[in-house]
């Protein structure tokens, strides 16, 4: 009897330690098939230019952490106007907010995002979607900055998608038996940027191709920290490097040589102002 119940056990065991090692190879044939060339950031990117550019022109920025840490709103701002121009700017954010928050009218930030575009006159909004969402694109983010893009046209207004950075160590994910998913930093930045151009060309729309621009400083100047130190946020310098990225788009001007450079000491700075430059 102790014998027979010994084999069944030893079956029972053999049956599922089979199935583990199964699916442990179905989910690691998975990931190998999805797995994602990166891009050449060095790429020509022929970017949308603003016609004509505005010397005043209104912003609202609609986004997340990735947004109001350091204040980019008001670094831009700054930097606007060491370069003379008076931007009149304003934001809407919210920890970890997506896009399709901002366009449900029935969420709580949603309402006042539909607020401000029925009621009050903007140049640009500058749309920046949750980091993770991004990496998803079509399934997730696509519908959403649909749905804006028609709200803000409608109101007269230009979007403007301000293209977020990658984790600085890329994407570590524990799943079952032992098995991780790992995207580099090149690879999880690349899946951002491509779903960024791909909505910003679909819908005719502004870019601001901040995450590029990190990951060409990071190639020249590997000795400026651009991450703050979650190693996902932006570091004072990396908040710098997007508002001048965001000046060289809206402006059509190169930011280089401008007086302001907010918490980024005045040489950084200048490297900063030469890699947002070079962002076309």
């Amino acid at each position: 009897m102790k014998s027979t119940i010994k084999k069944i056990v030893i079956i029972v065991l053999a049956v599922f330690a089979a199935l583990l090692i199964g699916l442990y190879l179905l989910i690691s044939s998975a990931l190998k098939r999805e797995k994602v060339q990166p891009m050449d950031f060095t790429q020509n990117l022929d970017l949308k230019k603003p016609d004509p550019v505005k010397d005043q022109p209104s912003v609202l920025f609609l986004g997340n952490s990735m947004t109001y840490t350091n204040d980019l709103p008001s670094v831009f701002t700054q930097l606007s106007q060491s370069g003379g121009f008076m931007a009149d700017v304003y934001e809407l954010t919210e920890g970890s907010y997506r896009l399709e928050y901002f366009a449900d009218r029935e969420d709580e930030v949603g309402s006042q995002v539909y607020d401000a575009l029925e009621n009050y006159t903007w140049d640009y909004v500058i749309l920046q979607e949750q980091s993770g969402i991004a990496t998803m694109g079509e399934e997730t983010m696509y519908s959403a900055a649909r749905t804006l893009d028609s709200l803000i046209r409608q109101a007269q207004g230009e979007p403007v998608f301000l293209m977020t950075w990658a984790f600085k160590e890329g994407i570590s994910i524990d799943l079952l038996a032992g098995l991780k998913y790992r995207e580099s930093r090149d690879e999880m930045q690349t899946e951002i940027a491509s779903h960024y151009i791909n909505i910003a060309k679909e819908l005719d729309a502004m870019l601001a191709p901040a995450g590029i621009a990190f990951m060409r400083c990071t190639s020249q100047y590997p000795e400026i920290e651009l991450w703050d130190e979650d190693e996902n946020h932006p570091s004072p310098a990396g908040t710098y490097l997007s508002a001048c990225v965001l000046y060289n788009v809206l402006y059509d001007q190169s930011p280089e040589g401008l007086p302001y450079f907010g918490d980024v000491e005045e040489q950084t700075a200048g490297k900063l102002q030469l890699i947002a430059a070079g962002i076309k």
